[in-house]
């Protein structure tokens, strides 16, 4: 039985600089800071803050940026795996499951995160890209708010000084 099929809900990469990646996202590309989070990661071991963008076309661009950050990029042992990838969703929990057995079943190396909100797997393709299986029933644009996420961000800068 092939697993229920996917959307790309949003492509996420890591940021060094909030106010340059804000100029060049809402001034330049003309995109809109819709959404915004910080919190504590586990599995980073570390504070993170995460905004997401939308294109006119509703793609969603997220950063995340937390203080544990010191680069460089490309094969940084540091580099937390969730920060670049490409974030896929289905309709259901039970897709997530159904995708878990579909990359079980093709042997493809997985790792699942619960955190009692939502059930996600993340993998990497045989390039490897790597992606994020997570179930909503909506889009995550259907949350978005602008002046919600800047208070966000606001917060955020105070905090870290940033």
């Amino acid at each position: 039985m092939s697993p229920a099929p996917v959307s790309v809900d949003h492509l996420a990469f890591p940021t060094r600089d909030l106010e340059k990646t804000d100029h060049f996202y809402a001034k330049v590309i003309g995109a809109t800071l819709v959404h915004a989070e910080s919190g504590y990661s586990p599995s980073w071991k570390s504070d993170y803050l995460l905004m997401t963008y939308s294109l006119p076309d509703g793609t969603r661009l997220s950063f995340f940026d937390w203080p544990a950050d010191t680069g460089p990029y490309p094969n940084d042992p540091h580099m937390p795996d969730e920060v670049f990838h490409i974030g896929l969703r289905c309709d259901a929990p039970r897709d997530v499951i159904a995708w878990q057995n579909h990359l079980f079943q093709h042997k493809v190396v997985y790792h699942n995160e619960d955190d009692g909100r939502a059930r996600r797997l993340f993998f990497r393709d045989p390039n490897g890209i790597r992606f994020e299986i997570f179930a909503s029933e909506t889009s995550k644009s259907g949350r978005d708010h602008e002046g919600e996420a800047r208070a966000v961000v606001r917060e955020w800068q105070k905090i870290t000084g940033g």
